[in-house]
C-alpha cells in the first residue's frame, strides 16, 4: 500500500491510514467502549442537571472530574478529525478502499468530539447550579459540616486544653492534641479550596450582581474561617509544645548579701581556730 501512496500522503498520515486500514476486532470493541463510555456520561449529566434538589458532593465531583477530562477528550478529538480529513481530502473521489475507510473514521470521530464538548458544557451548567444554590445559601459551609467543626473545637478545648493529669493523662492529652492540629489542618485546607471556588464563581457571574455579592459575602465567610482554624491551631500547637517540654527545675539564685556572707564564713571559722589554738 505504501508504494501507491499518493505525494501528498507524508509518513505520518501514511501511518495513519495503515492503522485504519489494518483494525480488527479489538480496535471496533474498543470503539464501541468508548461509544458506551460517552453515552453514560451524557445520560448521567441530563439526570443531574434535571434533578431539583442541589447537587451533592458526589455530582460535583463527578462535574469537576467531567469539565476536564471531556474537554481534553474534545480536543485531542478535534486534532485526530482534522488529521483525518486531511487524508480524506487525498482520497476523496479516488474511489479506493483508504477513502471509504477515512470517511467512516471521520464520521465516528466528529460525533465523540461533539459528545465530549456536550458532557464538558453539561458538567460546566451542573457546577454553575451548583454555585447558585450556594449563592442562595445563607452560609458557604453546609449544615452539618459546620456542627461538625464547632462539636470538634468544644470537645477540644473541654478535653485537650487542660492543666492538669498524671503521665497517662499527659499521653493521651498529646494524641487529642495531635488529632485536633490535623483536623484544623483539614478545616484550612477545605475552606481555601472553598473560598476559590466562590471567587471564581464570583467572576464567573458578572453582571449578575445579587449572585456576585452573595459569593463575595461567602468567600469572606471562608476567609475568616481559615483565619479562625489557623489561630485555634497555633493555641493548641503551643500546648502541644509545652506537653512535650521536660520540666526544668530552677533554683533560687542567691542574693548579693547571701553570696558575701558565704564567703566569708570559712575565714570566721578560720579565726577562730587559730584563737582556740593560741590559748592552748
Amino acid at each position: 500500500m505504501a508504494d501507491d501512496m499518493p505525494p501528498a500522503v507524508d509518513d505520518d498520515l501514511q501511518e495513519l491510514i495503515a492503522e485504519l486500514m489494518e483494525a480488527g476486532p479489538e480496535e471496533e470493541a474498543e470503539d464501541r467502549e468508548c461509544e458506551e463510555i460517552t453515552a453514560t456520561a451524557l445520560s448521567e449529566a441530563t439526570e443531574y442537571l434535571e434533578d431539583p434538589d442541589p447537587p451533592s458532593p458526589e455530582q460535583v465531583d463527578w462535574a469537576e472530574g467531567a469539565v476536564i477530562s471531556a474537554q481534553s477528550a474534545a480536543d485531542n478529538m478535534a486534532s485526530y478529525v482534522l488529521d483525518l480529513r486531511r487524508g480524506l481530502a487525498v482520497f476523496a473521489g479516488t474511489g479506493r478502499p483508504e477513502e471509504a475507510v477515512l470517511r467512516k473514521h471521520v464520521a465516528w470521530a466528529d460525533a465523540r468530539r461533539a459528545e465530549a464538548v456536550e458532557i464538558a458544557s453539561a458538567a460546566r451548567r451542573l457546577l454553575e447550579k451548583e454555585l447558585r444554590c450556594m449563592a442562595a445559601r445563607d452560609h458557604p459551609v453546609i449544615p452539618e459540616l459546620a456542627a461538625l467543626i464547632t462539636a470538634m473545637r468544644v470537645s477540644t478545648k473541654s478535653l485537650v486544653l487542660q492543666d492538669s493529669g498524671g503521665d497517662a493523662v499527659r499521653s493521651r492529652k498529646a494524641g487529642l492534641l495531635a488529632s485536633a492540629i490535623k483536623f484544623e489542618d483539614a478545616v484550612v485546607e477545605k475552606m481555601t479550596v472553598l473560598k476559590e471556588k466562590l471567587t471564581r464563581g464570583a467572576a464567573a457571574f458578572a453582571g449578575e450582581e445579587e449572585i456576585v455579592q452573595a459569593l463575595q459575602k461567602h468567600a469572606a465567610t471562608a476567609e475568616a474561617e481559615i483565619a479562625e482554624s489557623q489561630a485555634f491551631s497555633a493555641v493548641l500547637l503551643a500546648d502541644a509544645n509545652r506537653a512535650a517540654s521536660p520540666v526544668v527545675v530552677v533554683h533560687k539564685r542567691p542574693t548579693p548579701e547571701t553570696e558575701k556572707e558565704q564567703d566569708q564564713e570559712p575565714p570566721r571559722q578560720r579565726r577562730r581556730t587559730g584563737d582556740s589554738a593560741a590559748q592552748d
